[in-house]
């Protein structure tokens, strides 16, 4: 009877390891996959860049996209002359899984390539409650207010007031230009 007591506690103790290694490789298993998967998602997570529902393609963090914008808008400023130019509004960063993000340059070779609407922190001209057009800037407006009552100065002028506002560039007119509308309008 020794002998089968012996060899059942054998046996007990050997299918009590195999549980143990069993749940031990288990749980091997189940930490080795959230690890991975854990790894593998911060890895990949970044921001998907829209223009008006036009993707763009990604970038790793939002630093990125703002950089390249931050520099297309030194450019402008530099080429334009201009202090208060913008990019225009209507860009959307998406949280999304990122295969092949865009590094600094390529993002700003693919925002100058897209024909984005510049803006401008300028004025509208306003008589009579109608708009007129629109300059570049609140001092320029003033000032061509001031030069039209100048020129002026006999006749009655309707009510002449400048409105600050964000415009796009491309509506925006010269001095001269602006100048000779108001002269037009009270004719």
């Amino acid at each position: 009877m020794n002998e089968t007591v012996k060899i059942e506690r054998e046996k007990r103790r050997i299918r009590r390891k195999r549980k143990r290694q069993r749940s031990s490789i288990v749980t091997i298993m189940i930490l080795f996959i959230l690890t991975s998967v854990g790894v593998v998602s911060a890895q990949t997570q970044g921001y998907e860049v829209f223009y008006h529902g036009e993707s763009l393609g990604y970038v790793q963090t939002s630093g990125v996209f703002k950089s390249a914008v931050e520099r297309i808008e030194n450019n402008l400023t530099a080429c334009y002359n201009y202090d208060n130019i913008h990019l225009g509004d209507g860009f959307e960063l998406i949280p999304a899984r990122v295969e092949n993000p865009m590094d600094f340059d390529t993002c700003v070779n693919v925002l100058n390539s897209k024909g984005i609407e510049l803006f401008v922190n300028g004025a509208a001209i306003m008589m009579d409650g109608e708009k007129l057009g629109t300059v570049t800037s609140l001092d320029e407006a003033q000032g061509l207010i001031e030069a039209y009552q100048n020129i002026n100065s006999n006749k009655n002028i309707s009510e002449l007031k400048c409105v600050e506002a964000m415009v796009p560039l491309s509506e925006t007119k010269d001095f001269a230009a602006m100048l000779a509308t108001l002269k037009a309008r009270t004719k």
